[in-house]
């Protein structure tokens, strides 16, 4: 399975390093303007292709950057190659380039992570991934009667592969007004603490009680 991440800056290249973590072949499609694709270097995939590792081969130090230098970073849409998805994580002065690889690959499945975007045929999928993006790994699809069930069938999979958990719509609105909510918390320094004071007793480990030996006097 392939994918072709268009766009730059941290959430293209995110997508990119939990793409190749999972064992994808992926490429990177970025403006010739913002990316030098003979000289690509990425703090953010190295760090997720890093941390996959510590993770599949524990209390090892293991410097996985094979993976990294197989992921084609390109500028030039002419050597955009077949694949099975187009992820559009372009910012809003890249929208032509999504446009342009999006002509060049036609019978790719597309998903778009900024917003719920009009599908421009039946395998166009908007998805929002919940900030920050690998702690949460937690997204939602946005429902569209123009898009076919194969598709949100396919995107669905993909994302679990990836380690994400996909939320019901129902959820998805329960998600919403909490990261509402937290950005209104963020604007108060006393709504800051209270929430703060709220949320670290759950993270505390619970320590049981232990019960205290009774002793009889005769």
């Amino acid at each position: 399975m392939s994918s072709i991440v268009v766009g730059s800056g941290a959430l293209a290249e995110t997508v990119v390093g939990l793409l190749c973590a999972a064992g994808r072949r992926v490429s990177l499609v970025a403006p010739s303007g913002k990316v030098n694709a003979q000289k690509f270097d990425s703090v953010v995939i190295k760090a997720i292709l890093q941390e996959d590792s510590e993770k599949k081969i524990p209390f090892e130090f293991v410097d996985d950057l094979r993976n990294f230098k197989k992921i084609n970073v390109t500028t030039d849409l002419s050597k955009i190659e077949a694949a099975d998805q187009i992820i559009d994580a372009c910012s809003a002065d890249e929208t032509s380039l999504f446009s342009h690889a999006a002509k060049a690959v036609p019978n790719a499945t597309i998903i778009s992570l900024n917003g719920d975007k009009s599908p421009i045929h039946s395998n166009h999928v908007s998805v929002k991934m919940y900030s920050p993006i690998c702690e949460t790994k937690t997204a939602k699809m946005f429902t569209n009667s123009k898009v076919s069930k194969k598709t949100f069938d396919e995107v669905n999979q993909l994302l679990e592969s990836l380690g994400f958990t996909v939320l019901s719509e129902e959820d998805s609105q329960v998600a919403d007004r909490l990261v509402q909510d937290m950005q209104q918390v963020e604007k108060s320094s006393p709504l800051s603490r209270l929430a703060s004071i709220l949320v670290n007793p759950l993270n505390t480990p619970v320590t049981p009680s232990v019960q205290k030996e009774q002793y009889l006097l005769f």
